[in-house]
């Protein structure tokens, strides 16, 4: 019969260890939301940043898409995500929001570039442009990914 001592510290250790390894999935927590029009934004190394623009129900064609390169600075982790808005009883085609999310990896800096458009039509031009000047600064500790 297991001794009840035993298993006691047994579930302790792995209590303690799940604990430090959910603090480690935590180290930065300074993550930035983007403003809609766009702009310089400064974010921390590991944190993550979010990026949200407003945008018209799919159905219309259209939508926001990533023209530029996010370099090395940071990195594009989720999106594009369409969450639309409330839909008022009888009505139909209410817009949304298209969120992108990036993590900050490296200090330095990137240019985020959206443009609204259709989405088969590459040769179409864009209906509007979005732009971010990215600053990721040090985090004060190593990253290992």
């Amino acid at each position: 019969m297991p001794n009840p001592m035993h298993l006691s510290i047994r579930a302790s250790g792995a209590l303690l260890g799940l604990v430090t390894l959910a603090s480690c999935a935590t180290l930065n927590r300074d993550g930035v939301v983007a403003p809609m029009e766009g702009g310089s934004v400064a974010v921390r190394q590991g944190a993550p940043l979010v990026i949200s623009l407003p945008a018209a129900d799919p159905t219309t064609g259209y939508g926001w898409v990533l023209t530029s390169d996010p370099g090395k600075s940071v990195w594009l982790v989720g999106g594009p995500d369409y969450t639309p808005a409330p839909v008022p009883s009888g009505m139909m085609g209410v817009g949304g929001t298209t969120t992108y999310r990036f993590r900050a990896l490296d200090p330095g800096a990137a240019k985020l570039e959206f443009t609204y458009r259709p989405i088969l039509e590459k040769s179409t031009p864009s209906a509007k442009v979005v732009s971010y000047d990215v600053t990721v600064t040090t985090a004060g500790w190593q990253t290992w990914f």
